[in-house]
């Protein structure tokens, strides 16, 4: 039954089923290509070669680049014989989960017994980012499937990508030459605007290039409206929340104004009972004192000394109400 090797099984493949391999690469039941120096970026078709004066790639949002990986794979079955006579290799490649976590789109893919080469991908930066990625770093995790001798292939692989090492491009053969343009289903709208657009860049020099040009600054007036929509979108944002707080400060105004309409009808209310009490007490006073023949005699003989008393007590009173803040 086929099994995965372990990080000891893939060590001792070094130098002749994985060539150009390094020992901090290994996991413990894969290994991880590193990022190869060929390449090309698939939106300007430029190739580059990091082994001479650059140290890495950068992928701008919205772009893809073919990668290469920088150790060579030998599953043919004469290599393989050496180490484990009898049986085949098969492996399972996948990108790190790094990739995805930073937006990075890149396929997984299988190597058939019997292949020999330089691994391809491509990867698409799908983040609002700018992203860069050294020579030599760890990218593509590899895992190796041991074959037993009822699970070896009848027909090995013989592809067009066999024995070729380096960045090299899509052999696919595509759709047959002569094809008439009312056979392709494409995504515009016939006679609209990127129809035309398309039209123009497939007439050809010079109207192919300035078919390009109108493309790329259709492409930047759409991040420009993009962005311009967010930030519209944080000034409405915005608009409301001060809306809230007019409304919050309008309650709080109202709030006040119905709170001291209150205490001012209240302290109306209290000043009229006080005086009403008042003039009530002052007039029982008075009949009382009129009516009794001996308080009336006291107030007559010193009536005058307790309404200079008074008077002193009500002047020193509104003095000092007077200087008070």
């Amino acid at each position: 039954m086929a099994r995965i090797l372990s990080d000891k099984d893939l060590r001792s493949l070094f130098g002749t089923v994985l060539i150009n391999a390094d020992d901090s690469c290994l996991r413990p039941n894969s290994y991880v290509l590193r990022l190869g120096a060929h390449g090309e970026f698939l939106n300007t078709g430029k190739e580059f070669d990091l082994s001479k004066t650059k140290k890495g790639i950068k992928i701008h949002p919205g772009h893809s680049v073919g990668v290469t990986a920088h150790e060579e794979l030998d599953f043919r079955r004469d290599t393989v014989h050496k180490i484990y006579p009898d049986h085949d290799l098969h492996a399972f490649v996948s990108p790190t989960t790094d990739l995805s976590r930073e937006g990075i789109i890149a396929p997984t893919t299988q190597v058939d017994a019997g292949y020999h080469g330089t691994l391809n991908w491509t990867f698409s930066n799908n983040s609002s980012e700018e992203r860069a990625f050294l020579f030599k770093e760890r990218i593509y995790r590899v895992t190796v499937w041991f074959l037993e001798a009822g699970e070896r292939p009848e027909q090995l692989y013989t592809g067009d990508y066999q024995s070729k090492t380096g960045y090299v491009r899509s052999h696919r053969s595509g759709a047959p030459v002569g094809m008439k343009a009312s056979e392709w289903e494409e995504p515009f709208e016939k006679g609209g605007p990127q129809d035309l657009l398309e039209q123009l860049i497939a007439s050809g020099y010079p109207w192919g290039m300035l078919g390009k040009r109108l493309k790329a600054i259709d492409e930047q007036f759409k991040d420009i409206t993009n962005e311009y929509s967010a930030i519209q979108d944080s000034i409405e944002n915005l608009n409301r929340t001060v809306d809230q707080i007019r409304e919050r400060q309008s309650d709080t105004q109202n709030t006040v104004r119905t709170v001291l309409r209150e205490e001012v009808g209240s302290l109306q209310n209290r000043w009229l009972i006080g005086a009403g009490s008042l003039l009530l007490g002052t007039i029982g006073l008075v009949l009382a004192t009129s009516t009794n023949t001996t308080v009336w005699d006291f107030l007559k003989e010193y009536g005058a000394g307790f309404g200079i008393a008074f008077f002193i007590i009500a002047a020193i009173g509104l003095l000092i109400v007077g200087r008070q803040k």
